[in-house]
């Protein structure tokens, strides 16, 4: 590297430190964790087996808290990653396997969360991909969970953006305990009309962070019942990185150096959501990446 540019950036780091150390920084060295917020809601589902049903979901909504840990805050030049989290009572909507065998929802059926955000930076909309926790069925108590998250979202205006609930979609595979596959039942969910949609409020702050880059491309390369494995990328930033936090379901589980951690001890036939951060060798943090939601094959022999 040329010596100027070396002069330049050794002159550039120490400014910006001395910028952000007090407020800044002291946020960022913090592993901030999504504020949730909830709201249930009443649906109506239109479902292919012909009948129209009634659904209630509870909605929780992960909010960022990334300006100072701050419930619900994202600065204007960093996205935002929302969590998404919807428990469905169900009813009648996934009926009894032939001659009353027991049925379940596999890991592999999805749902399509919609909303509306409003605000300064104007009205967008989005939508959150969740995946199911595998689940027997077969009673009207029975409840399912999906999880999942929306797509970075960016705000170029400050102020406060308001979260709206929209419509649900469907995709639940059913199978036998024994995993022999009886089809998909696909359901388009509005919600009722009068009801408050506003699930919660994200503050965009007129604030940049000096952090650590924050980790992304999650991905799980394998799974077994009771383990899986997860690669990342990441990119270092003015200090090197010492090494990665792994968190699954907001409970840090690892610390690792290299972009690859293997979790173990899982359930099998489960739901899990992993995030990663950076820790450099100054011992600041990044932001926590968006999320990655997988689900664990069951134990079958």
């Amino acid at each position: 590297m040329p010596e100027d540019r070396k002069t330049t950036r050794g002159l550039v780091r120490p400014l910006a430190l001395a910028l952000f150390c007090s407020t800044a920084l002291a946020g960022a060295a913090g592993t901030a964790t999504a504020t949730p917020v909830e709201r249930t809601l009443a649906y109506t589902c239109a479902t292919s087996p012909g009948p129209e049903v009634p659904v209630d979901a509870r909605v929780t909504i992960g909010l960022p808290d990334e300006v100072f840990d701050r419930p619900g805050t994202v600065g204007y030049a960093d996205p935002a990653f929302l969590d998404a989290d919807v428990e469905l009572s169900l009813g009648a909507v996934v009926p009894g396997g032939p001659a009353g065998a027991a049925v379940r929802i596999d890991g592999d059926s999805t749902a399509t969360l919609g909303a509306t955000l409003t605000g300064p930076s104007g009205t967008r909309t989005s939508s959150a991909a969740l995946t199911f926790a595998p689940t027997p069925v077969g009673g009207p108590g029975d409840v399912l969970r999906a999880a999942g998250g929306f797509p970075a979202m960016s705000f170029h205006q400050s102020g406060d953006h308001a979260v709206h609930l929209d419509d649900l979609a469907l995709s639940l595979r059913v199978e036998r305990a024994d995993g022999t596959a009886l089809g998909t039942i696909t359901a388009t969910c509005a919600h009722d009309p009068g009801q408050d949609d506003v699930v919660g409020v994200l503050r965009s702050e007129s604030v940049i962070i000096e952090r650590p880059v924050r980790p992304s491309q999650l991905a799980v390369t394998a799974t077994t019942p009771t383990s899986a494995t997860l690669t990342w990328y990441a990119t270092p930033w003015w200090f090197e990185t010492r090494g990665y936090d792994v968190f699954l379901d907001d409970t840090p589980v690892a610390f690792v150096t290299g972009r690859q951690a293997t979790l173990t001890g899982l359930a099998p036939d489960s739901l899990h959501r992993v995030k990663v951060v950076t820790r450099d060798v100054r011992g600041f943090r990044s932001a926590k990446s968006q999320g990655l939601v997988f689900t664990t094959p069951p134990a079958r022999g």
